[in-house]
């Protein structure tokens, strides 16, 4: 199944401009990376909903709701997100752009199961800002390819982008 189709898409993270694709369809397949909303339109709750990704970074199918408890009359429980995931093995990078941005969804962020992608992409964050490409593809790149997240970013900060030019060179 794959989470992430290929796309030439630009996303924003924290207000920084990534262009290009999220990641090839092998890769998104192994690493299973899904965009985390909150939505209030269903019910009297806030729910966190998770998506598949679909081209462009737009969101997919809806594979999981999570009720926050929260009524919708009050904001949305941003606080809370990180520990509902943790709850199902998910790990969140913070990402507002992750979702439409509507008036009955806002965007979280991307989640994985994978401690180390989601890790990998926290560390090399300013490092992808340099190179256009959006951190969780560039942690999903490297991690899919057997690399782990101190050995990675040791590569990518010495300026080797792709893990198989690390590979080659090893």
């Amino acid at each position: 199944m794959s989470t992430i189709a290929s796309s030439e898409a630009a996303l924003t993270v924290t207000g920084r401009q990534y262009a290009g694709q999220l990641a090839p369809d092998d890769v998104a397949a192994a690493a299973r990376v899904l965009a985390a909303v909150w939505c209030c339109s269903v019910g009297a709750s806030w729910t966190l909903e998770l998506h598949e990704l679909g081209r462009g970074m737009t969101l997919g199918t809806i594979t999981d709701w999570i009720s926050s408890g929260v009524p919708i009359s009050q904001p949305e429980p941003k606080a809370l997100a990180r520990e509902l995931l943790a709850e199902r093995g998910l790990q969140l990078f913070r990402d507002s752009s992750a979702g439409p941005g509507a008036h009955s969804r806002r965007g979280i962020g991307y989640v994985c199961r994978n401690v180390e992608l989601i890790r990998l992409a926290h560390i090399v964050r300013d490092d992808a800002a340099e190179t256009g490409v959006h951190p969780v593809v560039l942690a999903a790149r490297w991690v899919v390819a057997g690399f782990s997240a101190d050995a990675a970013a040791g590569w990518i900060r010495g300026g080797v982008r792709s893990p198989q030019i690390a590979q080659q060179t090893v």
